[in-house]
């Protein structure tokens, strides 16, 4: 159960080596309970500590299971937690990783998150180098950083050895430092404020959202538009569509949608009097609010990983991968790959019954 990794969303990376991606997207989304509960962490009440009492127990990097329940604290989900790590079944798992998941989504600020990873891998500060990596040291760094996150996160992108080198070669270059000597705490501050590709990958699971999160963000923006349609309405459960129209509290409401997007959605809510009654305008603009909380980079439209969440969300349970797939075909009405937002909700209010404000069945086919 909760060992099951999350999903994320891959959009245009900005940044790849040798024809290889690093994902690079706003955010994350986060869909399993293992993922969610080190986003529960807070960075400098809980992960901090943890880091401190591993010290101070001697940094054990290869835990067993009684070591890993001690260390991180564990008192729920025990076996499923250690196991998402322990891949290969070896009954040991490797502290670094796990360190480098709970910083990387717990909540606090990022300059704290940077100094923390850079910390747990300062093995050489008790022999004279305090404070500093080896080029060595750097690559177990940063292996555990981009690769340690699979383990609850999906990463539909790849990240070789060749890709981990690369950045780790080029923090020792923008210094000018030898690969043979040491990188210091600060230069690496300074490489990861001027990398662009750090910084997207590291924010990334830094701003990471889990269901939860969306669908009351989805909640808060269908409550802000019960409420204007309740003054516009006047006690009745209907308004003509011309009023809808020229209402500034309601376009204030649509997440910046153009002229066409507004006359679309009054389009698809009026009857044919013209009159936009209760359950149609609720149930196309939580299709509406959905799509914009799913949309990771603010585009406008969605990839099929996308999707996926957009209908997990509307159905209230995840849905088929089949299904998924050929209802997106079928949604990317002039198929050039992607689906606008016009798209979506068209689709929605024609096949999951939005009509009559039934939000949650989900269609055994579609026809178009």
């Amino acid at each position: 159960q909760a060992a099951h990794p999350t999903s994320t969303r891959c959009r245009s990376p900005p940044f790849a080596h040798m024809g290889n991606k690093i994902c690079s997207h706003p955010r994350v989304i986060l869909t399993e309970d293992i993922a969610l509960h080190f986003q529960s962490s807070h960075l400098r009440r809980d992960v901090l500590p943890i880091i401190d009492r591993w010290r101070a127990d001697g940094s054990e990097l290869g835990m067993r299971l009684l070591e890993f329940q001690t260390t991180f604290d564990v008192i729920k989900d025990l076996e499923a937690q250690f196991n998402a790590f322990d891949t290969k079944g070896t009954g040991r798992v490797d502290a670094h990783e796990v360190l480098m998941v709970y910083i990387l989504l717990s909540e606090g600020d990022i300059d704290t998150k940077v100094d923390a990873i850079f910390s747990i891998f300062d093995f050489a500060g008790c022999r004279g180098h305090a404070h500093s990596l080896n080029f060595a040291e750097a690559m177990i760094m940063m292996e555990a950083c981009m690769k340690s996150v699979r383990k609850v996160c999906i990463l539909e992108c790849e990240i070789t050895d060749d890709i981990i080198s690369f950045y780790c070669k080029s923090l020792f270059d923008m210094h000018r430092v030898p690969h043979s000597e040491r990188i210091t705490r600060q230069q690496f501050k300074q490489w990861f404020s001027k990398e662009a590709a750090a910084q997207a990958f590291v924010g990334l699971f830094h701003e990471a959202q889990g269901l939860p999160d969306i669908n009351a963000q989805v909640q808060k923006a269908n409550l802000h538009q019960a409420q204007v349609f309740q003054m516009l309405a006047h006690g009745r459960l209907l308004v003509r569509g011309e009023l809808l129209r020229a209402s500034e509290d309601w376009r204030r409401s649509l997440y910046n949608a153009t002229e066409e997007e507004v006359d679309d959605l009054v389009g698809l809510m009026e009857d044919s009097s013209g009159r936009i009654r209760a359950e149609r305008y609720h149930a196309v603009l939580r299709a509406w609010n959905i799509f914009n909380e799913c949309d990771l980079d603010g585009s406008g439209t969605v990839d099929t990983k996308e999707m996926e969440i957009l209908l997990w969300i509307y159905c209230r349970k995840k849905q088929d991968p089949a299904f998924v797939k050929t209802f997106y075909e079928a949604v990317d009405q002039d198929g050039n790959g992607t689906v606008c937002r016009k798209e979506w909700v068209e689709a929605i209010t024609q096949s999951f019954g939005a009509e009559d404000g039934d939000d949650t069945s989900v269609p055994g086919s579609i026809s178009y």
